[in-house]
C-alpha cells in the first residue's frame, strides 16, 4: 500500500459508521485522481449516493491498483470494486454487477476496424495477461485465447501493435484511450465492447454488509440515482455503439445517394431503396448480434452460479495430469482451506483430507469403471474435525478433453438422525472395505436399508450427468454459431442452455430432498406435463444432436404432483427410449397417454433393443442392468428412482418389453393426476 493514499469522504455530514473503500488511482471514468490529487469518476458519486442512503461516512482511498488489492486482502479497507472471476471469489465476497468497464480495440491507422467480436477471430490480437480477461477471452474469443499476445501493460499492448507484433489490441478504454495520443499511426476502433462486468466486493464472511450494500444499490437502480450516473460518467448505454455503427452506415447511404442522384431521377429512387433495405438488414443483423453476445454472457453467468453456488461440494479433475481445474465454495467449506490451495494443485494434495490411499482406490475404479457411485468415506477437515461423506464422482468427456466430475455429499447429520441411514452406511462402508479395486458392490442379498441408501447417494451422479452434457453441448454449438455470425441460432441455443441449467438445478434441489422423503409430505401442483416432455427431450438429444429419431410427443393431460421430480421420471424414461434404440436406424419414440381405473397414464413407447421379461424380476432394484455396460452405459439407478418417485405421488410404473422390438414404459402420478 502507498504511504500516504489519497482519502477522501463520500459524504461530509457527520454519520454514526464508516466504511473505507480502496480503489485505482487510474481507471477513469470509474475512479481516478484529479490534477489536485482529488477522488472524481463514477464510484466516488456513487458512494456519495450510498453513503447518504446509510447514513454513513465512506472513506475513498484511491492508489495503485495492486496495493489496493493486498490493502483489501489484509483487511484495511472494507470494499472494493473490480471484475468478479474465479479465483478472486476465494478472497472476496461479490454483489451483483452494476456496470461494465468498456474495452476497445487499438489498431494501425490504415488497418479495417472490427464492428463486432467475431471480426477479432482471424486477427493476431494483443490483450493484457491479468485474471479478467483471460477468463473475458476465454468467453468470448476462445478460439485466439491461446494465441493472443499477453503483455504486462496498456503500453506493451500498443506498443506491440506499433512495432507489427500485433495487429491489434484490445484493452480497457480507461488504460487505452489516455495513452493514443503518445502512439503515432494508431487509432482506436469504433466500437466499444461490453467484456466484463464491475462488482463491489466485501471481505468473506461479512454478509451482512454485503446485504445491506446490495439492497442499497437496488434502491438506487430503481429510483434512477445509478441509471443516471452510468449515463453521465460512462455512457455505458448497451445500444449506443450500434446506433453509432447504424449512423455511419446511413452517412455512407446519403453520401451514394448524392452520387447516384446525378444518374437520373429512377436510379436514384431504385439507389435509395435497396440502400434503405440494406441499412434495416445491418440494424437487424447487428441486433441480433448484440442479443447473442448478450445470451451468452448470460449463460456463462448461469454456468458459474450453477457450479459455485452449489449447495454440494463439487470439484473438476482433469483425468490426465490429476489437477484439479475448478472447484466451488462448498468445497473450501467442507475441508475448512482456502480455494486457493485446491484449483491448480494436484489432487494428492488433498491426501491428508482424505488418505492416500482412498484417492489411489478412487483414483483406480475412475480408469476401470469410468464412475464412483456413494462411496463412503471419512473426511478431515483442516481443523481436525471428523465429516461423514458419500462421494460420487464420473468421467466426461467436455470440449474435447477427458475430466472428472466429483461430488460429495456431507451425511454426518443424517447419520445421527436416521438409524435406517446410519446402518445402510455402515454396510457400504464394509463393502468398499471388501472391494479392491472401489467399485459398485453388489446389490444381492443386500439389507433394505443398504439398497435405500444406495438408490439416493447414487442418483445425484446419475441424474445430472444428462443435463450437465446437454449444457456443454449447447455451449459449444452456441460459441461455433456466435463465431459463424448466425445469431438467431445462437440466441436459439441460448435459450436451450438456460433451461438446462435451470433443470440442472431444480433437480439439485429436488435430490436433497429426496433423501428426506419418508418426512417429506407429498407436493401437489398442476404440471403441464406436456409442456415437460417436450422440453426433456431436447436435453436428453442435445447429448448427439446429429442423430435422428422418429418422436412424436401427442397432446398430454396436465398432473398434479411436485414438478421437478416429475421432470425426472421424464429424463430417466425418454433418456432409456433414446439409449435403448441408438442401433436402429429408423428409430422411433412415441409419447401418449390414457385414462384407467380413474388414473391418468403417461406411456413412452420405443423401437429399441428391448429385454427379455423372464429376466426382469429385479427391473426397479437399483443397478441391476438389463443389457452389458460394453453395449449400453449407465449406473441401473434410473428406473428405481422413477419408482421410488411416482410411489411417493401415490403411482405406480410399469414396463413391457420384447428383445429386438422395443419397450413401452407407462406411470402414473396417482388419482390426484385426474
Amino acid at each position: 500500500m502507498s504511504p500516504n493514499p489519497t482519502t477522501t469522504s463520500a459524504t461530509s455530514r457527520p454519520a454514526a459508521r464508516t466504511l473505507r473503500y480502496g480503489g485505482d488511482e487510474a481507471f477513469a471514468p470509474f475512479e481516478s485522481l484529479d490534477a489536485q490529487g482529488r477522488p472524481v469518476g463514477f464510484h466516488v458519486e456513487l458512494l456519495r449516493a450510498v453513503g447518504h442512503e446509510l447514513g454513513a461516512e465512506i472513506e475513498i482511498a484511491l492508489q495503485p491498483w495492486a496495493a489496493t488489492v493486498e490493502a483489501f486482502r489484509a483487511g484495511r479497507v472494507d470494499l472494493i470494486a473490480m471484475v468478479d472471476t474465479t479465483n478472486r471469489r476465494a478472497f472476496a465476497s461479490f454483489l451483483k454487477g452494476h456496470a461494465s468497464p468498456l474495452h476497445a480495440v487499438y489498431l494501425r491507422a490504415d488497418a479495417v476496424a472490427p464492428h463486432a467480436l467475431q471480426d477479432l477471430q482471424r486477427v493476431r490480437l494483443a490483450v493484457l495477461d491479468t485474471e479478467p480477461m483471460r477468463e473475458s477471452m476465454a468467453r468470448w474469443l476462445s478460439g485466439i485465447s491461446e494465441s493472443a499476445l499477453r503483455v504486462p501493460d496498456a503500453r506493451s499492448a500498443l506498443l506491440a501493435v506499433q512495432r507489427g507484433e500485433a495487429d491489434m489490441a484490445l484493452l480497457p478504454s480507461a488504460y487505452g484511450d489516455p495513452l493514443l495520443p503518445q502512439m503515432t499511426g494508431l487509432v482506436v476502433g469504433p466500437t466499444r465492447f461490453g467484456l466484463q462486468t464491475y462488482a463491489f466486493a466485501v471481505q468473506p464472511g461479512n454478509e451482512a454488509l454485503r446485504a445491506e450494500l446490495q439492497e442499497t444499490l437496488d434502491r438506487l437502480e430503481a429510483n434512477g440515482t445509478l441509471p443516471a450516473l452510468r449515463a453521465r460518467w460512462l455512457d455505458t448505454d448497451p445500444h449506443a455503439a450500434e446506433r453509432q455503427a447504424i449512423a455511419r452506415d446511413l452517412d455512407d447511404q446519403r453520401r451514394w445517394t448524392w452520387v447516384l442522384g446525378a444518374g437520373g431521377t429512377v436510379l436514384l429512387a431504385g439507389a435509395a431503396f435497396v440502400l434503405h433495405r440494406r441499412g434495416l438488414a445491418v440494424a437487424r443483423e447487428r441486433q441480433r448480434r448484440r442479443e447473442a453476445e448478450d445470451a451468452l454472457q448470460r449463460v456463462q453467468e448461469l454456468l458459474d452460479h450453477t457450479f459455485h453456488r452449489n449447495p454440494d461440494p463439487m470439484l473438476v479433475v482433469d483425468h490426465a495430469s490429476g489437477l484439479v481445474r475448478d472447484a466451488n465454495e462448498a468445497v473450501s467449506d467442507l475441508l475448512g482451506v482456502s480455494l486457493d490451495t485446491i484449483t491448480g494443485h494436484p489432487l494428492r494434495a488433498l491426501g491428508h483430507h482424505l488418505g492416500i490411499e482412498a484417492l489411489k482406490r478412487m483414483a483406480r475404479a475412475i480408469d476401470i469403471q469410468g464412475h464412483i457411485d456413494g462411496l463412503p468415506v471419512t473426511l478431515t477437515r483442516a481443523d481436525g474435525a471428523q465429516r461423514a461423506c458419500l462421494v460420487s464422482a464420473q468421467r466426461l468427456q467436455l470440449a474435447g478433453e477427458t475430466v472428472v466430475l466429483c461430488m460429495v455429499r456431507d451425511v454426518s447429520e443424517r447419520l445421527a438422525q436416521d438409524a435406517v441411514f446410519r446402518l445402510g452406511y455402515e454396510q457400504l462402508q464394509a463393502d468398499a472395505q471388501q472391494a479392491e479395486p472401489v467399485t459398485v458392490p453388489p446389490v444381492d442379498g443386500g439389507s433394505p436399508a443398504d439398497d435405500r441408501l444406495r438408490e439416493f447417494t447414487r442418483a445425484v451422479a446419475h441424474d445430472l450427468r444428462a443435463p450437465l452434457l446437454a449444457i456443454q453441448g449447447f455451449v459449444g454449438l452456441l460459441r461455433e454459431r456466435l463465431h459463424l455470425g448466425h445469431t438467431q441460432e445462437a440466441l436459439e441455443y441460448s435459450e436451450q442452455v438456460e433451461k438446462a441449467t435451470r433443470r440442472m438445478n431444480a433437480m439439485i434441489e429436488a435430490l436433497c430432498s429426496l433423501a428426506q422423503i419418508d418426512q417429506r409430505a407429498p407436493v401437489r401442483e398442476p404440471i403441464d406435463m406436456h409442456a415437460l416432455a417436450q422440453d426433456t427431450w431436447r436435453i436428453v438429444r442435445a447429448a448427439d444432436p446429429k442423430r435422428t429419431v422418429d418422436m412424436r410427443i401427442d397432446p398430454l393431460p396436465a398432473a398434479r404432483g411436485d414438478p421437478d421430480l416429475a421432470a425426472q421420471v421424464w429424463q430417466n424414461l425418454l433418456h432409456n427410449a433414446w439409449k435403448y434404440s441408438a442401433y436402429n436406424e429408423a428409430a422411433r419414440v412415441r409419447v401418449d397417454s390414457f385414462a384407467e381405473d380413474g388414473c391418468t397414464w403417461y406411456r413412452i413407447t420405443d423401437n429399441g433393443a428391448g429385454f427379455d421379461m423372464a429376466q426382469a424380476r429385479g427391473l426397479f432394484q437399483p443397478f441391476r442392468r438389463m443389457h452389458p455396460k460394453s453395449q449400453f452405459e449407465g449406473s441401473g439407478i434410473g428406473l428405481s428412482m422413477v419408482q421410488r418417485i411416482v410411489r411417493h405421488h401415490g403411482g405406480d410404473v410399469r414396463l413391457r418389453s420384447q428383445p429386438g422390438v422395443g419397450t413401452v414404459a407407462e406411470f402414473t402420478l396417482g388419482p390426484q393426476a385426474r
